[in-house]
């Protein structure tokens, strides 16, 4: 029930939170509420003290008349015995019960300050009315009543003939009795009327400010609909705008403030599709040119290049001088074939021209094959590669692409590993294959992380590379991940090391979640031997999930530094199973 109900307020207070409307429409009624009451409270309260105030003095005169009235009778009469006064007496309270005139019922009591002045006493009258009356009047009352000529009262509780009980009020003076001396005469009142009148005004007050409340309520639901309509239309054309619907227009009517709002939104929008429209045209041109550069230096860059290794097979006829520049010239001819080669490729991927033609296949068997194709940079560069594996890794891709994104990474980490050692981590999950590869090298800054994924961005640009590099494979990494479904993130710490992250799903455009958390494994692992210093922990990690343009995931290219915008984790990692799989290429430097 409690879990229930928490359920229900959390999904009102979404409700309240999602809707402009209800919101100031509770607001205006929450003031309406308060400001009615208060007024209502105010009236009523004026009210009440008028109507008694008016029934006291009704009650007073009446009272005050009926008490001379019958002290004139009394004192007409010429020497009058007690039986007559008796008689009288008798008469004067029994004549005090009119519930129709709100009158109760009254009483005549002894007074005690003059009973030894009197000449013979009378009986006090007993009527029904009279006995209830007695127990109405106070000591207070008394004390006040008794020698005094003025006349007295107090508010009291009353029952009528229904047997409710309604507020009432008992008036009392004193009269002189020849012979008899002083008594004092008390009189009740009903104050019903006066109450139902009250009830009714408050029950009328009460239905007209509900009424009153609800028209407002109406009404400023009415109003605010009325004028958040355009921003919901503008909200609504800008969600277009940005999903490419640059023809998107908000309707103009009136001069005032929405109109003004329309006006101006469609002039963005104008604005906007005029300049999306020349960045499009320049967009063509740009790829057109390069696709056409590309293409039309293939053929020659081909010759050259056949050339060149002809010269170079035959170095070893040249003088030394001429040996080395032929050397350089064929590595840079190299240089030249690999840069026409991805720009031919990302030609490709921006005209949408690509396509995905998988199998079954290990990833594991694709790193193994990437670390010893990579082997003689690893020598090179003293660097120790280790290969671990966790649970199934099979998945259907297209291998080529699986292998050039693995070997940008480890190329990437080979390079800025600086002689410490290197780990690919091959993991199986419930629905997806998962690639780290991370170093102990130079880290990542957040300048870096900002512009890594950009093209043809270098973070060092002195920074001797050993395996060349285009500063073209972060890009084509990232639309190899994409094009299977998956996903390339990268994160790092300065001085501590990055970690790159492929995740792919087992069959390509399926939903999938990542096995391993996106982590800075140098801080938190070891493998290869004992990390140097503290691990860097309690600095803050640069990361990134990759983002290119419309939201896609890259990862850094071979030499290219490395480095991620600020970005949430990847989903928790998935169970896995199987049993570990460490290997350390033979050959490799330790």
């Amino acid at each position: 029930m409690a879990d229930r109900l928490r359920e229900r307020y959390a999904s009102v207070r979404a409700w309240i939170r999602m809707s402009l409307t209800v919101r100031v429409v509770a607001l205006i009624v929450l003031v309406g509420i308060v400001f009615i009451g208060l007024v209502g409270a105010f009236i009523l309260s004026q009210v009440r003290t008028q109507l008694f105030d008016r029934a006291v003095t009704s009650g007073v005169d009446q009272f005050s008349s009926t008490r001379l009235k019958t002290q004139r009778t009394i004192n007409s009469l010429a020497s009058p015995t007690a039986g007559q006064l008796q008689q009288l007496a008798n008469e004067l309270v029994l004549s005090q019960y009119d519930p129709v005139q709100s009158i109760m019922g009254g009483a005549l009591l002894r007074s005690r300050a003059h009973t030894s002045a009197s000449s013979f006493s009378i009986a006090e009258p007993s009527t029904q009315s009279s006995t209830r009356i007695r127990t109405l009047i106070s000591a207070e009352m008394r004390d006040s009543v008794r020698g005094s000529s003025a006349v007295h009262w107090q508010s009291v509780a009353l029952s009528n003939e229904k047997g409710r009980t309604v507020p009432g009020i008992v008036v009392g003076g004193e009269l002189n009795l020849p012979g008899a001396g002083t008594y004092e005469f008390y009189v009740a009142y009903s104050l019903e009327s006066e109450m139902y009148a009250i009830q009714l005004m408050t029950n009328v007050l009460t239905v007209g400010a509900i009424v009153l409340l609800l028209f407002i309520a109406i009404a400023t639901g009415f109003v605010v609909r009325m004028v958040l309509q355009p921003v919901r239309e503008a909200s609504k054309n800008a969600r277009l705008l940005s999903e490419g619907g640059f023809d998107a227009r908000m309707a103009i009517k009136g001069e005032d403030e929405l109109a003004q709002l329309a006006r101006s939104f469609n002039q963005m929008a104008s604005s906007l599709s005029d300049q999306f429209e020349q960045l499009d045209r320049m967009s063509k041109v740009q790829q057109e040119f390069v696709s056409a550069v590309s293409h039309e230096l293939r053929s020659p860059v081909t010759t050259i290049r056949m050339a060149g290794e002809l010269i170079y097979d035959k170095r070893g006829d040249l003088p030394p001088a001429l040996r080395r520049s032929t050397e350089l010239q064929h590595d840079q001819l190299i240089n030249l074939d690999m840069m026409l080669s991805d720009l031919l490729e990302i030609s490709r991927f921006d005209a949408g021209a690509m396509s995905l033609a998988t199998e079954p296949a290990d990833l594991l068997d694709i790193a193994r094959q990437v670390v010893a194709s990579q082997q003689p940079l690893a020598e090179a560069n003293e660097v120790e590669v280790v290969i671990e594996s966790r649970g199934e890794t099979t998945a259907k891709v297209e291998p080529r692409r699986i292998e050039r994104i693995i070997r940008n990474l480890v190329v990437n980490a080979l390079e800025h590993a600086e002689a410490r050692p290197v780990r690919i981590l091959v993991v199986g999950g419930e629905t997806a294959v998962a690639v780290e590869v991370s170093d102990r090298g130079i880290g990542l800054t957040e300048e870096q992380a900002a512009h890594v994924f950009d093209r043809f961005w270098r973070a060092d640009t002195a920074r001797v590379r050993k395996s060349g590099g285009t500063g073209l494979g972060l890009t084509i990494a990232r639309e190899d991940a994409l094009l299977h479904g998956g996903r390339l993130q990268c994160v790092g710490r300065e001085g501590v090391g990055a970690t790159f992250l492929l995740t792919i799903p087992r069959d390509a455009g399926e939903t999938w979640t990542s096995p391993i958390q996106l982590r800075v494994a140098a801080a938190v692992e070891e493998w290869g031997g004992e990390p140097e210093g503290d691990g860097g922990r309690g600095e803050p990690d640069a990361r990134s999930d990759g983002e290119g343009p419309g939201g896609r995931g890259v990862t850094a290219g071979p030499g290219e530094s490395r480095g991620e915008s600020r970005a949430p984790d990847p989903p928790a990692s998935a169970s896995v199973e199987g049993e570990d799989d460490v290997e350390t290429p033979k050959g490799s430097a330790s």
